[in-house]
């Protein structure tokens, strides 16, 4: 063999001999590029598959999201039966006359018509710019009366810097206070503190929406119904009702409310209070009873004191005192067309009503009238029906002997009224919201709330809450039938030319 020069050397550190150093060198190239393949193959392989996983993932999705909107869509079509079909004929409510009227104990006063109902009691109370502070020393609250809506707030609304400020509620060392005594101390105390004797009644703007919406008159009621009931019948006839509002803004109080303490204020004293600002000395109460949670609304006691506060009201307002005419005379509608809470199918209705009690129906439309105007829209409906609401704080009024139907929007209800009427020997029966074929298709939101909570749950889920109130009420009239049908049946309702007027004059 000759000898290799260096030229014959390769880059790989191989000697390479002619031809056969190419075949050495082709081989290894191929080599490589096949396994450049195989490794480019695989993470294609790799690629594919994991795409592959993402379509799947979406196209699951994409399968279930369309298999929900479907049967949502479905669901939409049953939910208007699917409420509990209102009792066409008069039920046992949960209430009942209670003799005895409130009681009065050392932390609160009570009465038990629809389930105990408690106001709590406070010995030392001071309202001050950025806190309400109930002084040491205070009687136990018992829990009975706790578990009737009497506990101590944790916070109280006011007027301030927003329309409905909070201002938290925190026990502590009141200025001026004896807390061995649980009384104030005797004597002058100078500009440090306001005290205010003797037993009184307190309330805020705890649940009145003040502000951009509002008055309400029915969250004014449970302030303003019970203090009238104290003042002039239970313990509290020296009192005044100390309230931190402010009459002249008619977003805050309505007339409703104002005239109302108007008639009677020849035995009932009130005093508006402004908010105690930074740099005034607190208000403090003696002996308080606060009106400032949610209540039960079941105010009247019995059915004596029911006669006795409409029969005040008509009185004053010039309306004559009489039970409902058999047969009816007077049907009424209280029709809203400017407010979400009207009756959106009214024509429909107003066409059954007077199909089938023969007679023509009045519409009435509640608005910022004053009281008296509002009392005679209700005050002598022989039958009453009306879209929930707080215009219904008015069926005080509604004279005995009457019918009152009440309606609610699709997928919201609260017996609230049914309590507030409890003693008022007044029929109220209530029906349940529908959404009508003829309006086309339920809207998503609404169709998704039925399927998540649906009537049962809808009520004490806010944002369920706050949309099924916020909706126009359509009257399921399959429904308003029915109930009409049974109450002439029953000679609940008597209408010309029935048997139940032979029945009657026998």
């Amino acid at each position: 063999m000759g000898e290799r020069s260096v030229g014959d050397y390769g880059k790989r550190g191989v000697w390479m001999d002619g031809d056969r150093g190419h075949e050495v060198h082709s081989v290894e190239v191929l080599g490589c590029r096949i396994g450049m393949l195989a490794m480019d193959l695989w993470e294609r392989l790799k690629v594919r598959r994991r795409n592959r996983r993402v379509w799947k993932r979406r196209g699951f999705f994409v399968l279930s999201l369309s298999l929900v909107f479907v049967f949502i869509t479905a669901f939409q079509w049953t939910l208007s039966i699917s409420p509990p079909i209102p009792k066409l004929l008069p039920s046992v409510l949960s209430c009942r006359d209670a003799p005895e009227g409130y009681v009065l104990h050392q932390t609160g006063i009570c009465t038990d018509t629809c389930g105990k109902l408690c106001f709590p009691r406070l010995r030392g109370v001071c309202f001050g710019p950025s806190q309400v502070t109930v002084c040491d020393y205070q009687p136990p609250v018992s829990e009975e009366i706790k578990n009737a809506w009497g506990g101590v707030p944790s916070e109280m609304r006011f007027y301030k810097d927003k329309p409905r400020a909070k201002v938290p509620v925190r026990h502590g060392a009141c200025p001026g206070w004896n807390s061995s005594a649980t009384k104030p101390i005797e004597g002058k105390l100078g500009d440090e503190v306001h005290w205010i004797r003797g037993l009184q009644m307190v309330a805020d703007l705890t649940l009145m929406p003040t502000g951009k919406v509002g008055p309400n008159p029915h969250h004014e009621a449970e302030k303003v119904v019970p203090a009238i009931l104290f003042s002039h019948l239970y313990h509290l006839g020296n009192s005044t009702l100390h309230w931190f509002a402010d009459p002249t803004d008619p977003l805050m109080i309505s007339k409703w409310s104002l005239g109302l303490l108007e008639v009677f204020s020849d035995d009932m004293k009130v005093q508006f209070l402004p908010p105690v600002a930074a740099n005034q000395p607190p208000i403090c109460f003696e002996d308080a009873i606060l009106f400032t949670g949610v209540t039960n609304s079941g105010y009247m006691p019995n059915a004596d004191v029911h006669n006795w506060f409409r029969n005040r009201i008509l009185e004053h307002c010039e309306v004559p005192i009489s039970e409902a005419s058999r047969p009816v005379e007077n049907v009424v509608i209280v029709h809203r067309p400017n407010s979400s809470r009207n009756i959106a199918n009214y024509e429909a209705v107003k066409d059954v009503l007077e199909k089938e009690l023969r007679v023509p129906v009045k519409m009435a439309v509640p608005g910022p009238w004053d009281f008296c105007t509002q009392v005679r829209l209700v005050a002598q409906a022989d039958v009453l029906l009306t879209p929930h609401g707080s215009q219904n704080a008015n069926l005080l009024v509604v004279r005995p002997g009457a019918v009152v139907i009440e309606i609610f929007p699709l997928l919201y209800y609260i017996d609230w009224y049914g309590h507030y009427l409890h003693a008022g020997r007044v029929s109220h029966y209530e029906l349940y919201g529908t959404w009508p074929f003829e309006e086309g298709n339920m809207p998503l939101l609404m169709r998704v709330y039925a399927l998540l909570y649906g009537w049962q749950k809808c009520f004490v889920v806010r944002h369920c809450m706050n949309y099924g109130k916020s909706q126009k009420i359509y009257t399921d009239l399959k429904q308003l039938k029915s109930l009409l049908h049974a109450l002439i049946r029953t000679c609940r309702i008597v209408v010309q030319g029935s048997g139940c007027l032979h029945k009657s004059s026998n």
